[in-house]
């Protein structure tokens, strides 16, 4: 899948924010996470995915209908996709940041540091958010649960907890503050999904060398006949 040039531009301002230096090339084949499956209908690398896969650098993900996938970040965190999502994982090596591109979908976020980008917002996280994207109209609606986080494009912004910003096309609707029923309503979608925990590995067993030292046993002395006795 080939990113729009446009996007390119929006790295640019996520670079500016942090560290003021042009994006880096990506540094594909890193893992950054381990995936969990919820429905049939999960994509690692334009194949099957399945619980424990390695997420890596490079890799894109994709959601079908009736499914979610987990990723859990190995330094902590996780990203939640509902069905039809496709993002792709980048990385920003001098900003030390994941970069997320999301095409199309929704995702909950919980991280402490993260990069997204949709095809018309850019923006950079701390904590938990839910991100919704819609391809076709050009919609893009971030929803900050915790922590903060800073839009970069298509405006800069600093979103607050309960702040909502819909982006259409590339203008931006005034900041709402959702009420706590609105916000759980927002991501009430991650309900309807159930993943199993992993299998815990299984402990290496050193076999004992030598073996311990067990003493032999006797066997019982063979009962000898009664004496014959002539009388």
């Amino acid at each position: 899948m080939n990113v729009p040039a446009r996007w390119f531009s929006l790295s640019l301002l996520i670079l500016s924010l942090t560290v003021g230096c042009v994006s880096l090339p990506t540094e594909p084949g890193g893992a950054i996470g381990t995936l969990r499956v919820s429905g049939p209908n999960v994509w690692l690398n334009n194949k099957a995915g399945k619980d424990g896969d390695t997420v890596r650098i490079g890799s894109s993900l994709a959601t079908g209908p009736g499914s979610s996938a987990l990723v859990e970040f190995r330094d902590g965190g996780y990203l939640q996709l509902d069905e039809k999502t496709d993002p792709i994982f980048d990385w920003l090596a001098q900003s030390k940041c994941i970069l997320i591109r999301i095409f199309t979908g929704q995702a909950y976020l919980k991280r402490e540091r993260a990069c997204v980008e949709g095809p018309n917002i850019s923006l950079v996280l701390n904590s938990e958010a839910n991100i919704r994207i819609k391809a076709g109209t050009r919609l893009a609606e971030m929803t900050l649960l915790k922590g903060n986080a800073d839009i970069t494009a298509p405006a800069q912004m600093r979103l607050l907890p309960g702040q909502q910003v819909t982006v259409t096309g590339k203008r931006i609707t005034p900041l709402r503050t959702l009420s706590p029923a609105e916000l759980e309503k927002t991501v009430a979608w991650r309900e309807k999904y159930h993943f199993k925990p992993l299998p815990d590995e299984e402990p290496i067993r050193k076999p004992l060398w030598p073996p311990a030292y067990r003493p032999p046993v006797k066997p019982p002395p063979t009962p000898r006949p009664p004496p014959i006795r002539h009388d």
